[in-house]
């Protein structure tokens, strides 16, 4: 099934190349504090969270928001779920795989983390990649905070059975 192109290419799509192409650049500029196993399973499961809220929130009977121009699946929503969403998680993970904060510091990194996922939300919606039809963002800082926990605890099982591997500089 070949997904759709947007019915009118506006200010969304723009809104959803960009942050993606810059996410993608700073991914790749900073130092990488994950093994491939880490990254591909972080990757994995919010990939996974971000389809889970679409079929159980963002469909009737909830019907709680939709994205992008309308509420049937396109291509920018694909993009969204797989390339886009996973990039936030991994900075989490990858920024507490360095600096492994413990007790109230921790728990300030996760609230640090969800501060910034809603704002790059709030940001989103003046952009319409997110249309409300009864969800609200203080209810998205709540599932941030318990992703990006489970993100944190995820990653370090995950680290501590197949740890990233030092690369030799020669």
């Amino acid at each position: 099934m070949i997904l759709p192109l947007p019915i009118q290419f506006d200010e969304n799509e723009i809104f959803i190349i960009l942050s993606t192409v810059v996410s993608w650049i700073i991914m790749f500029k900073l130092t990488r504090h994950l093994s491939a196993v880490t990254i591909t399973i972080i990757w994995t499961f919010n990939i996974f969270l971000a389809l889970l809220a679409d079929v159980t929130i963002g469909v009737k009977p909830n019907d709680f928001y939709f994205t992008i121009d309308h509420k049937t699946l396109e291509l920018f929503d694909e993009l969204l779920h797989f390339v886009t969403y996973p990039t936030l998680p991994y900075f989490v993970v990858n920024f507490y795989q360095y600096k492994k904060p413990k007790g109230s510091k921790l728990l300030f990194y996760i609230i640090f983390w969800a501060g910034v996922a809603i704002t790059l939300e709030w940001i989103s919606i003046k952009f319409h990649v997110f249309t409300y039809t009864g969800w609200k963002l203080y209810l998205s800082f709540l599932v941030y905070l318990v992703i990006f926990a489970t993100n944190i605890w995820l990653s370090t099982l995950t680290e501590t059975k197949h740890p990233i591997q030092p690369t030799s500089t020669n």
